[in-house]
C-alpha cells in the first residue's frame, strides 16, 4: 500500500488520482491528511509520499520528519518519497538549479532587501499556486515601484521573492510550458501547454489538431526524461509534477509541485489520446513503487501541536472521534480535579 500524506485542504488532488484508478486503486494507494496523522499519533505502516510542505508550518514540517524516521526505523523496507528532511521548496530548488547552471535565473527574497541580479524578472508569492503578482519587470526603477505598490496594497514583503523570466515564444507566437511528474524515478509526461500570455496557466483556445498531435508526440516520446530526473533528485523529490520551458534551446525548471493536480482520465476533447498513455505509465510506476511490506500502524512521540496552527481534523477515521472524544473526557476529568 502507499499512502499518500496531504492538507486537508488540498486533498481533493489525490481524491481525483483514486478516483481515476479506479478499482485499480485498491489495496494500491490511499489517503491521509496531515491533521489525522499528527492528531491521531499513527500511521498505517505502509510505502509513504510526504507532499504540500510549502502548507506547512516548520512545527508541521518538524512532526513530518519525526514521522518519516520513525517508519524508517520500524519498517526498513518501506519506501519514504519526498522524505521531510530533504525535498526542497520553491526558493532553495531554483536558487540550487542556478547554482549548478541548470537554470539561467535567479530568485531573491524580496524581505532581505535583494534586489534582481539581472532583468527581466516578476514578483510573486513564495509558497502556493496564486502565480506572479506584477508584470514583466526590466529594470530597477520598474522594480521599486512595483515593491512601492505592492506595499501600498497593505502586501508584505516577507514570504515574496523576486524571479528571473526566461520565456519565449516560439514560431507560431505561444508561450510554451511542458509538465511532467516523477513517479518513485519514472518520468511521466503530461502535458505541453500554450498560450498567447506569457503567464501559461492553460491552452489557448487556438490550438488545433496539430498541437494536439505534437502534445501527444511529446508523450509518447518522453524527450527530457534524463535531465528531469537529474532536476528531481537535486531537489530531494521522489514524486511531483515538474513544470518547465525553454530559452535560447535550454530546458528552464520553473518549479516542482509536490501535490500537483492530476488529469482528469476520463475527459473527452482534442487531447483525448493522450490521457490512456499518461494513466497506464502512472499506475505502472505505482505498481512498482508498492513492493511487499508488513502490515500494521506506526506510532510516534507526541506531535500534536496544542499552540501551534494545526486544525482538528474531521472525522473520517473512527480513531480520529474516538482520540477527540478521549481527550476531551481527560481534559475535563482533570481541570474538575483542580476545581475540587
Amino acid at each position: 500500500m502507499i499512502v499518500y500524506v496531504v492538507t486537508a485542504r488540498f486533498s481533493t488532488t489525490i481524491q481525483r488520482l483514486i478516483h481515476g484508478l479506479g478499482a485499480e486503486a485498491k489495496g494500491l494507494l490511499s489517503y491521509i491528511t496531515y491533521e489525522e496523522m499528527f492528531f491521531e499519533r499513527a500511521t498505517p505502516l505502509a510505502h509513504h509520499i510526504f507532499t504540500d510542505f510549502d502548507r506547512l508550518s516548520r512545527y508541521e514540517l518538524d512532526c513530518a520528519a519525526t514521522v518519516a524516521l520513525r517508519l524508517q526505523a520500524q519498517a526498513p523496507e518501506v519506501r519514504i518519497l519526498n522524505h521531510p528532511l530533504h525535498a526542497l521548496e520553491r526558493v532553495p530548488l531554483l536558487h540550487k538549479l542556478n547554482m549548478q547552471g541548470i537554470n539561467d535565473f535567479a530568485v531573491q527574497r524580496l524581505d532581505t532587501g535583494a534586489r534582481p541580479t539581472k532583468y527581466p524578472a516578476f514578483l510573486r508569492a513564495e509558497d502556493g499556486y496564486g502565480g506572479p503578482e506584477t508584470g514583466i519587470l526590466r529594470s530597477d526603477a520598474e522594480f521599486d515601484d512595483a515593491i512601492a505598490q505592492m506595499q501600498r496594497n497593505g502586501r508584505a514583503l516577507k514570504g515574496r521573492i523576486a524571479v528571473g523570466y526566461v520565456g519565449e515564444p516560439d514560431e507560431k507566437g505561444f508561450y510554451r510550458k511542458y509538465g511532467a511528474f516523477n513517479v518513485g524515478g519514472a518520468i511521466v509526461p503530461q502535458h505541453l501547454m500554450r498560450s498567447e500570455q506569457w503567464v501559461v496557466k492553460k491552452n489557448s483556445a487556438a490550438i488545433g489538431p496539430a498541437e494536439a498531435e505534437e502534445e501527444l508526440d511529446f508523450i509518447r516520446r518522453n524527450p527530457h526524461a534524463d535531465h528531469l530526473a537529474n532536476v528531481f533528485r537535486i531537489g530531494g523529490l521522489d514524486f511531483g509534477r515538474v513544470d518547465y520551458g525553454f530559452h535560447q534551446g535550454r530546458l528552464q525548471v520553473y518549479e516542482i509541485n509536490s501535490n500537483p493536480s492530476f488529469p482528469d482520465f476520463a475527459k473527452s476533447d482534442g487531447r483525448s489520446e493522450r490521457r490512456p498513455l499518461i494513466r497506464e505509465r502512472f499506475l505502472s510506476a505505482l505498481c512498482a513503487i508498492n513492493t511487499p511490506h508488513r502490515r500494521g500502524r506506526v506510532g510516534f512521540p507526541e506531535t500534536r501541536p496544542r499552540a501551534h496552527d494545526l486544525h482538528l481534523p474531521r472525522a473520517r477515521l473512527p480513531f480520529s472521534l474516538g482520540r477527540y472524544l478521549l481527550d476531551r473526557v481527560t481534559g475535563r476529568a482533570k481541570h474538575s480535579k483542580e476545581e475540587r
